[in-house]
């Protein structure tokens, strides 16, 4: 049996709630608006992109004691840099969004593989696969918190600055620029953004789960909401609740909390498909009555 009082009064099992709730807000606002433009393969390939940084951040610490080039900083620079090419109006020209996206995929991916297989293991030992897949959610410090909830804060102040103007270019970019909004820098600006949350979350629950965290409460709020604040307000709701309940059974079944999260999501989204359908259903019934 758990013993909760236990569990819930130590510092790792703090941290991991409190980083899970900070990234949980941060995922469904920018979430939101991956949902409403329609890139979540956007956020696909720049999430498995940045296991390519993670991989030279171990690789420059083993064999050339660069030990201030910290996984994240390899994360961040490959997933900045993937954004910025995906947004680039010159790529976009010249080849399709879906290419681009297979192309940094695979190519962050490999090179993750390739840079792994050269640390020398003899300087340092790095976080295996499973670890940077899946996350490591009870192995956060309390300076990963503060630098979470640093980076979110900042991240949810240029929202908050840009939202018009982010809003009328998720919608309609064409609207948009006869609006003299600059579109360009609008989506280079929303993809950094997403680069940037897709880089604190591969720490928390690893590159895999990120998609369910971002994708997922945003597009149950979508069923059910047409206002986009209101629509980051019930994602945010129920990004919280479902993670929240999600950790308290990864804890009590001893299940990893990352696999848990994106498993009660999943069944979650499917639970309010059902829902809606029924709804619907029923609502139709009556009309026709």
């Amino acid at each position: 049996m758990t013993d909760w009082a236990l569990m819930l009064s130590s510092s790792l099992i703090q941290n991991m709630f409190i980083c899970t709730a900070i990234c949980c807000i941060l995922a469904a606002v920018i979430g939101t608006f991956v949902v409403v433009k329609r890139i979540v393969f956007v956020t696909g390939g720049i999430a498995h992109t940045t296991f390519g940084g993670v991989g030279l951040a171990f690789y420059l610490q083993s064999n050339f004691l660069m030990m201030w080039f910290k996984p994240m900083l390899g994360a961040a620079i490959f997933a900045v840099s993937a954004a910025v090419i995906m947004a680039s109006p010159k790529v976009s020209r010249m080849l399709r969004e879906d290419s681009v996206i297979g192309v940094l995929w695979s190519v962050g991916m490999a090179l993750g593989v390739i840079f792994m297989h050269y640390v020398d293991t003899s300087v340092i030992t790095p976080a295996g696969y499973e670890t940077v897949l899946f996350g490591s959610m009870v192995f956060l410090t309390r300076p990963d918190v503060y630098l979470i909830a640093a980076v979110t804060s900042a991240i949810l102040i240029l929202v908050a600055l840009l939202f018009r103007d982010l809003q009328l270019t998720t919608f309609d970019e064409t609207q948009a620029k006869l609006s003299g909004i600059n579109v360009t820098a609008m989506n280079v600006i929303l993809y950094v953004m997403v680069a940037i949350t897709c880089v604190l979350m591969a720490n928390l629950i690893g590159i895999i789960m990120i998609i369910a965290l971002m994708t997922i409460p945003p597009a149950m709020a979508n069923m059910f909401c047409n206002d986009l604040k209101e629509m980051i307000i019930s994602a945010t709701v129920i990004s919280l609740c479902l993670t929240m309940l999600a950790l308290l059974i990864s804890i009590a079944t001893d299940i990893p909390p990352g696999a848990t999260v994106a498993i009660v999501l999943g069944v979650s989204f499917m639970i309010s498909v059902i829902a809606r359908s029924v709804s619907g259903k029923l609502a139709a019934g009556r009309i026709s009555a």
